[in-house]
């Protein structure tokens, strides 16, 4: 996601919040401190459909409103 945002495209990374740290450090060290970055609750995985609809839920006005803030 880094090399696409540095070519000026825009990237959105969704993350659980046990991963939100280790992701904004891996953003830095690639040379994006200001990557977006949607974080929902975790887990994703081994959690029913309808919990991982309610986290696309939470995530979905997120994005919106990173895409609609981005100016290319």
């Amino acid at each position: 996601m880094c090399e696409v945002q540095k070519r000026g495209t825009l990237a959105v990374v969704i993350c659980s919040d046990a991963f939100h740290h280790l992701a904004c450090a891996q953003a830095r060290v690639r040379g994006i401190a200001g990557l977006s970055l949607v974080v929902i609750p975790h887990p994703v995985t081994g959690i029913s459909a309808e919990q991982l609809q309610a986290r696309a839920a939470l995530a979905l006005p997120q994005i919106l409103a990173i895409a609609g803030n981005h100016t290319a």
